[in-house]
């Protein structure tokens, strides 16, 4: 009665107080002697009545000959190193020290890649450094969100909080999924901006990284084209430019 056994028990332990008897007694003990099947008498007097059902109830399977060790956490009864990082992360961060207060979900429901979400989940757990640029220090992420369409989720007095952690679940918290979601791939795209030209000791936009209009092949005509969305209105817009591989004009639309 040392080992956690019981069927339907959240600990599987034998509760206590037990009866002076039972303390050297094994499974088999409480088994009829002649055929594999529970001794209902026996386990009756032996334990309280709730504890002697959850014995009773534990099925007995004739075919096994041996006892082998499981790991109840997987469906296979197997231990993986996978999952036990998985478990001793669950409980680290679920722990008082190193547990963090927020809207969770709201990060994980944003419409964005993980890649994105997963960032958003650095930045409130403190693991990056440059957290704060992505929002307001940062002439060139003020830009961004301009850009983006976003400027008012970025001033918005009600989203002004003292960290970028706070900064994230407020607008969790307030916004559309989807206004999240762009948000998020937003923060993505800057703190990656920031990341690869930290990594390569650029202080800022080269003429490399600019954008520009390149020539069409020979006989060929290039159209571009650029569309607008005019958020809460339902409306759109488009232009087309048609130029010939000289760079030269020949039509253009709008609509």
């Amino acid at each position: 009665m040392h080992d956690p056994w019981l069927h339907g028990s959240a600990n599987r332990w034998m509760p206590s107080p037990q009866p002076a008897c039972v303390y050297q007694l094994s499974v088999r003990d409480l088994l009829h002697e002649n055929y594999k099947a529970w001794n209902i008498v026996k386990v009756q007097n032996l334990f309280s009545k709730d504890v002697a059902e959850k014995i009773l109830e534990t099925q007995l399977v004739s075919s096994v000959r041996e006892d082998k060790l499981v790991w109840e956490e997987e469906r296979n009864g197997c231990y993986s190193v996978k999952f036990g990082y998985k478990l001793a992360m669950c409980y680290i961060i679920g722990s008082d020290k190193y547990h963090v207060v927020g809207n969770w979900n709201g990060i994980w429901k944003a419409q964005a890649p993980h890649k994105a979400r997963h960032l958003l989940w650095r930045l409130c757990r403190g693991c990056l450094p440059t957290r704060s640029r992505l929002l307001e220090r940062c002439a060139v992420a003020r830009d961004s969100w301009s850009a983006a369409g976003l400027s008012s989720v970025l001033h918005n007095a009600t989203y002004q909080q003292t960290n970028a952690m706070d900064y994230i679940f407020t607008v969790c918290s307030n916004e559309s999924s989807d206004i999240v979601g762009r948000v998020t791939m937003l923060l993505w795209r800057i703190w990656h901006n920031l990341h690869k030209l930290q990594s390569n000791n650029v202080s800022g936009t080269t003429e490399a990284d600019l954008v520009r209009w390149e020539k069409s092949a020979l006989d060929w005509v290039k159209c571009n084209v650029d569309v607008a969305f005019v958020s809460g209105s339902g409306r759109t817009s488009v232009g087309l430019c048609f130029r010939d591989n000289s760079g030269h004009f020949m039509a253009g639309m709008t609509q």
